[in-house]
């Protein structure tokens, strides 16, 4: 019973999917009919239009499947099509002649005397050049359909990555007005940070480091804004060891290592990532735990920049942002880089959250020198 309604379905499905074309079969089946018993005063048999026209059809298609193939190549299109209509023409003449001897010998589908060799010849010839014309106004139409199809969906891709790209601008510019928000009026910022730090450093000198880290965590955000998007990474590591002591300061000891390769003075990176990936860490990170200390290693190898990070996470998950600046990072990397740059975080199986990101040397070579390109472009 299971089988039956399989079959079943399969064949519902044959139907509509190829419904049009048992449609036009039928018509014109039905056409040629008529035509024959009005000129000829009669109809053939059953088995003989049922026999004939199974090879008119799979000549039809078989034809057209060749042709597909014959042009698939455009190089050896030229002799290719000329060899599949000579070698199918001449298939299908044998065919029909084998076929209506063996019917005319051997059954009642098609009596009487055959007519001579050459008119057979002629008729069957005929008869495949009106079936081929058809066959290949077919093949144009399943290719032009075909082209207008890929056309429509290049069309929609591109489509989608514009929306894709602008909702990506629009997210970094979000996130560096978040960042740079702070910045109105940074000289009288940093003038009132020297004198903050003048005044504690007599009477409290680690308090005084407090406005040292953020005068230069300040001075390094106005900065960014000059520089066509890019920052000199060792200068972001130096940042992230400022925002490290000044927690160290302001809420006691926290167990963090920034390891890095000797080899990035001149390597330049969209600014805000290591920085991002560690307040990531302060706000959802235990890093209180001496045995197993929260680590940043920034190194290349392979022709890649490598930014790894390992932390325990906290028992209790802050609700503030969560997972936000992470999404962040991997928007403004895809935006800046495409497919050269790579992400995944997520918990090992230690039980720590890691980020890793890997990006091309090359890429990272050739980013700024775009966009000063497309700067100069737009103005």
């Amino acid at each position: 019973m299971n089988r039956l309604k399989q079959s079943m379905s399969i064949l519902r499905h044959w139907l509509r999917t190829y419904q049009i074309h048992i449609i036009a079969w039928s018509v014109f089946i039905f056409w040629e009919t008529v035509v024959v018993i009005y000129w000829v005063g009669m109809a053939g048999t059953f088995g003989n239009y049922a026999i004939h026209y199974t090879i008119n059809i799979t000549f039809f298609y078989t034809y057209t499947l060749l042709l597909e193939k014959a042009t698939a190549f455009p190089n050896g299109a030229v002799w290719k099509v000329p060899l599949v209509v000579i070698s199918t023409i001449l298939i299908y003449l044998g065919t029909v002649t084998v076929v209506d001897i063996l019917l005319n010998t051997y059954t009642n589908i098609l009596p009487g005397e055959l007519p001579s060799l050459r008119i057979r010849i002629a008729k069957v010839l005929y008869r495949g050049s009106f079936f081929l014309i058809f066959s290949t106004g077919y093949y144009f139409l399943k290719r032009f359909i075909k082209e207008k199809t890929e056309k429509s969906r290049i069309e929609k891709q591109r489509f989608q990555m514009l929306l894709e790209k602008e909702k990506t601008e629009k997210e970094l510019a979000m996130s560096k007005n978040a960042f740079m928000k702070a910045q109105i009026n940074p000289h009288l910022l940093f003038n009132t940070f020297e004198f903050v730090h003048q005044k504690l450093s007599t009477y409290s000198p680690e308090d005084a480091k407090v406005m040292l880290y953020l005068s230069d965590m300040m001075r390094f955000a106005a900065s960014t804004q000059h520089n066509e998007g890019f920052v000199h990474l060792t200068e972001e590591i130096s940042q992230c060891e400022n925002l490290i002591g000044l927690h160290q300061i302001t809420q006691g000891a926290v167990y963090i290592e920034i390891a890095s390769s000797p080899d990035l003075d001149e390597i330049k990176l969209i600014p805000l990532v290591l920085l991002t990936i560690l307040e990531n860490m302060f706000k959802h990170g235990n890093l209180n735990d001496v045995e197993n200390k929260a680590s940043i290693a920034v190194y290349t190898f392979d022709g890649k920049l490598h930014i790894e990070s390992r932390n325990l996470p906290r028992l209790v998950k802050s609700k503030v942002g969560f997972g936000s600046g992470m999404d962040n990072i991997r928007n403004r990397l895809n935006y800046a880089y495409h497919q050269h740059a790579a992400m995944t975080a997520g918990i090992d199986e230690e039980g720590f959250y890691y980020v890793n990101i890997s990006i091309s040397l090359a890429e990272l070579s050739m980013a700024p020198k775009l966009m000063k390109a497309e700067q100069a472009i737009l103005v």
